[in-house]
């Protein structure tokens, strides 16, 4: 790329960490303020499992499931997600879809599905990703990587609250040990592990409000997004 283009175009955002950490909350309110898009990975895959539940497959690589992946239409429209033109933003959000959405992730050929659809989304810049791999995989080039994370009854907390906030009722320990179940996984499985990027900058979100931890990140993209608005220098 020419370095007049780079300099012209808007940062690309990444926002990694564990479940529960905050990311899906300060990365909507993030590109609110920037105006930047916002791309939920995490609904990606979501969406995907729900497809692949819905077309009763197991949560395995099979040719069944390879054939059912290829005629797949998963997008994005603002905050609403589609498979094969349907809306499908609430229907996602279950135990059970998160559950079969963990194992279809450690999967070469879902992930070889998403990946792709979303560096497409993200090339242009202006973009707030959100996920387990986005600064490590997905985009591993972005101008501005975070890392949040927090402590596991924190953590197993928002859960709960954010299952409660659908009309779902989950016992604390449950969440808790979903969510520490999920940490082992993310982080020690073969593909695409969850991991901090070298670059990326690390957040506690324990202690700190939303607005505390969007307020940081606005204030680190805003002095990225201004170095990237210079003209670029003459040789």
């Amino acid at each position: 790329m020419r370095a007049g283009a780079a300099a012209a175009r808007e940062p690309v955002v990444t926002i990694d960490g564990p479940a529960g950490a905050g990311k899906g909350t300060v990365a909507r309110r993030l590109a609110g303020r920037l105006g930047y898009r916002l791309l939920d990975t995490g609904a990606m895959y979501r969406a995907l499992a729900w497809s692949v539940a819905r077309a009763g497959l197991p949560a395995a690589d099979t040719p069944a499931l390879r054939a059912h992946l290829a005629g797949a239409d998963v997008g994005l429209e603002g905050d609403r997600v589609l498979v094969d033109g349907r809306d499908v933003t609430d229907e996602i959000r279950t135990p059970e879809i998160a559950a079969l959405t963990s194992r279809l992730s450690t999967l070469g050929v879902v992930r070889d599905k998403v990946t792709p659809l979303q560096r497409a989304l993200a090339a242009p810049g202006g973009v707030v990703l959100e996920g387990r791999d986005t600064g490590t995989v997905v985009c591993p080039e972005a101008e501005v990587k975070f890392f949040l994370d927090a402590a596991l009854d924190v953590r197993a907390r928002r859960r709960q609250a954010e299952f409660r906030a659908r009309g779902v009722e989950v016992d604390f320990e449950v969440a808790r040990s979903e969510i520490a179940a999920r940490d082992v996984q993310d982080s020690t499985r073969a593909l695409a592990p969850l991991r901090k990027a070298d670059d990326a900058i690390v957040i506690d979100t324990t202690a700190l409000s939303v607005e505390q931890v969007v307020a940081r990140m606005q204030e680190t993209v805003e002095r990225r997004r201004g170095s990237c608005r210079e003209p670029a220098k003459r040789p």
